[in-house]
């Protein structure tokens, strides 16, 4: 079996977006001119380089062009930003095949976000009008005064489990046949996280929610989501819907570790909520998902 996830899902943040400060040019300059600065370099399939289990950055070096080169923040003493690589690096490595530890990952999901974000926004929203990066990254301005800032799509996942702890794996069409992960749907416009939660459940395996608790959350910029993990029970039977999931079933954990050795499962990678929760779930780590009313019913 692959490496568990040590991942914690709630963590004191080791990056200081200097929010006082950061679209300051004088203060920026001084963080780039600072001997310590670290530019991180994101391929254009969004790879990293790494070695020995960390991020590879180089030094930042010559001028700074705020268009390209994004302040992310200050870790301890020392500034990173983010450029877009335009050439492919042979020893890159996809972000959905890697484990990072905490602060890495804190830094190439704020990274991989932000240039997201900017690639994908070059004209105001209001005027139709081109827009630039501000001086820190973290908004553009169009030639009107709009300032636009990055759009964040919510989404629910979830270690859905039935009355004997028994876990739902499921995969969507496009995966591999042995690829398996929990149950997981973006939130619509005007819903609360805890109705998606209840309603992608029904949706895709016809199980009912009856309690749920919160776990944490994670940034998943592919290309710009927002995860909120939960833990819920549920009652029923699986049915899946066919325009929803190829398919879903309920595992014991003795299963799911013994197809996993035998490599008739595949987990979600190690750097993902998904796999965080299904690891916290085998080490029988996760909170009782007893949210002390019935999702089930409508509220009083």
């Amino acid at each position: 079996m692959t490496e568990a996830s040590e991942m914690h899902i709630v963590a004191r943040p080791m990056l200081d977006r200097c929010h006082s400060d950061r679209d300051d040019n004088e203060a920026n300059r001084v963080r780039w001119e600072n001997p310590k600065a670290r530019l991180l370099l994101i391929d254009p399939h969004d790879k990293v380089v790494m070695a020995s289990g960390r991020l590879v950055a180089g030094p930042t070096v010559g001028e700074r062009d705020d268009q390209r080169d994004l302040f992310l923040g200050v870790v301890g003493d020392v500034p990173w930003f983010a450029r877009r690589n335009t050439q492919a690096r042979p020893e890159a490595r996809s972000l959905r095949s890697v484990d990072l530890e905490p602060t890495d990952r804190e830094l190439v999901m704020s990274a991989v976000a932000a240039l997201a974000w900017h690639e994908s926004n070059p004209t105001c929203p209001r005027c139709g009008r081109p827009t630039r990066i501000t001086s820190g990254g973290p908004a553009r301005v169009c030639p009107d005064g709009h300032q636009v800032f990055p759009r964040t799509d919510p989404a629910i996942i979830a270690a859905v489990l039935d009355t004997e702890d028994r876990i739902v794996l499921a995969r969507q069409h496009s995966w591999a046949a042995h690829r398996r992960s929990v149950v997981a749907g973006f939130v619509e416009a005007g819903e609360p996280a805890e109705h998606a939660l209840v309603r992608e459940v029904a949706e895709e395996t016809t199980l009912t929610i009856t309690a749920a608790r919160y776990v944490g959350s994670q940034a998943w910029p592919f290309p710009r989501s927002l995860m909120f993990g939960y833990v819920a029970r549920a009652t029923g039977s699986i049915d899946v819907a066919e325009d929803e999931l190829a398919e879903a079933d309920l595992f014991t954990r003795d299963e799911v570790r013994q197809q996993v050795q035998c490599g008739a499962l595949q987990l979600p990678p190690t750097l993902s909520i998904a796999r965080a929760l299904i690891d916290a779930w085998l080490a029988r780590r996760l909170p009782e998902p007893e949210s002390g009313f019935d999702l089930s019913s409508p509220l009083a």
